[in-house]
């Protein structure tokens, strides 16, 4: 990525303030539009913005700021900053949003069947808009998924396909691309709907099969359906959905998506068709037809090569462990539980410790420091039986130091001591569960010095590793 740091500005307008998330393509920040004076969210390519990832953006930037929806990121503005060394820095302007993806949501466990439903139903409603204008998302999967306490929102439309006489490498996250594609098919709005498929049974754990209606297993059986003209579309996906998870929609069951290609024709009638398997993998959005990289041992999967017969292999490599969706969602299907997640690599130690009355843990590490200022991310386990209702994390600074911005949470500071409050849509933290909010803090020196060791979390102490 591009040498830039907290207060540099983006076209004489954007100052990046913090670094929100770095994937496997972008750099996402959060900087302040200095001519409206409001946060903003601004997208930046990995590896300095040449080559493709500047084509990439700006397909982006034209594909999400076309579209009007309210379960769509907007878009603000695109441009490209001259470097000091040379070369161009691609950049993309966006709404910034509060809140957790559904991938950070799911890694504390999966949701209810009805909450499922009326997630998965926003995001069938913003494809529905998207299908409508002729834009194909083409990486549906809860990194791409937003929770907000405003709604859900439909994140980065990268590599969004816009029609037929789009060409390009093959693209997406293996365990959520159609099987249509895998075999050299061009995307159309089904195969957003077959990913749509693999979000409504990742996110109930496989529970919308057995403990749902009828009618929301029947939704996932027919968005898992290879054939693609055998799907429903997104407007009647986001219909039925919304109808099961009780939330308004704002597509019509008789709406059409744009045209793509030669007309697909109707599946014959017959029973149901149970659904494929479908892997759980949580891999980046990357190029499939380039070689993949190794996975950490023990696991070992063959490089992909250019050939089309070893695409095939991705499908195997990408569908082969997925009994537990088949299963869950087949109509004579046993259930069977979801293997469990690990936890990350910086998450305090699950153990309680002796001490009684101790039913929290506090994470506390700081992501970057420059002169006068540092940025520090938070993270609160709770360690307890029953769920927290409201949470309140206090803690005292060195002289000195202070926090001048923080995200996912409310903040009051009193000379040396800080105290955090929740956002409101992370105000419950379950068991064994985690909630995570981030800062940026001015300094007097250079350096962001000794960590906080002391942690209280409504009036009580917290384990700080």
């Amino acid at each position: 990525m591009a040498a830039i740091a907290p207060g540099d500005s983006l076209g004489e307008r954007y100052r990046l303030v913090a670094l929100l998330g770095d994937g496997g393509m972008a750099a996402v920040w959060r900087a302040d539009d200095l001519v409206l004076d409001r946060p903003v969210a601004v997208k930046v390519p990995r590896g300095g913005g040449a080559g493709e990832p500047a084509p990439r953006l700006r397909r982006e930037a034209k594909a999400a700021a076309g579209l009007t929806h309210p379960g769509i990121t907007g878009v603000y503005d695109y441009g490209e900053q001259e470097l000091p060394g040379g070369g161009r820095l691609p950049y993309v302007v966006m709404e910034l949003l509060a809140g957790e993806s559904l991938a950070a949501r799911l890694a504390r466990g999966p949701l209810p069947w009805r909450e499922t439903a009326a997630v998965c139903a926003r995001v069938a409603d913003a494809l529905a808009a998207a299908h409508a204008a002729g834009v194909v998302h083409r990486d549906v999967k809860p990194a791409n998924v937003f929770l907000t306490p405003t709604g859900v929102k439909v994140l980065d439309f990268g590599i969004a396909f816009t029609g037929p006489s789009e060409r390009g490498p093959l693209l997406g996250t293996p365990a959520y691309v159609a099987p249509e594609l895998l075999a050299g098919a061009a995307p159309t709005p089904a195969a957003d709907l077959y990913s749509l498929g693999v979000l409504l049974g990742e996110a109930s754990g496989g529970r919308a099969g057995t403990e749902g209606p009828g009618v929301l297993r029947d939704i996932v059986c027919r968005c898992l359906d290879e054939r693609p003209g055998a799907r429903p579309s997104a407007a009647e996906a986001a219909v039925e959905l919304g109808r099961i998870g009780e939330v308004p929609v704002t597509a019509s069951a008789d709406a059409r998506p744009a045209p793509y290609g030669p007309p697909v024709a109707p599946p014959p009638v017959g029973p149901p068709v149970a659904p494929p398997p479908v892997a759980e993998v949580r891999t980046p959005t990357r190029v499939l037809d380039e070689p993949l990289p190794p996975p950490p041992p023990p696991r070992r999967r063959a490089p992909v090569s250019r050939r089309p017969w070893a695409i095939a292999g991705v499908v195997l490599a990408g569908l082969a462990a997925v009994a537990v969706l088949a299963a869950a969602f087949s109509p004579d299907g046993e259930r069977r539980e979801r293997p469990g997640r690990a936890a990350p690599a910086d998450a305090p130690s699950r153990s309680r410790p002796a001490a009684s009355g101790v039913e929290c843990a506090v994470s506390y590490r700081v992501d970057g420091s420059w002169p006068q200022g540092f940025q520090a991310t938070v993270r609160i386990t709770n360690l307890g039986d029953r769920p927290i209702e409201g949470w309140r994390l206090g803690w005292t600074f060195p002289d000195g130091r202070r926090v001048t911005d923080l995200w996912n949470g409310g903040r009051e500071q009193d000379g040396r001591n800080v105290t955090v409050t929740d956002a409101g849509w992370n105000r419950v933290v379950p068991p064994d569960g985690t909630v995570e909010f981030g800062f940026v803090g001015a300094q007097d020196g250079d350096s962001a010095g000794p960590r906080p060791r002391r942690f209280t979390l409504n009036g009580g102490a917290c384990r700080a590793p």
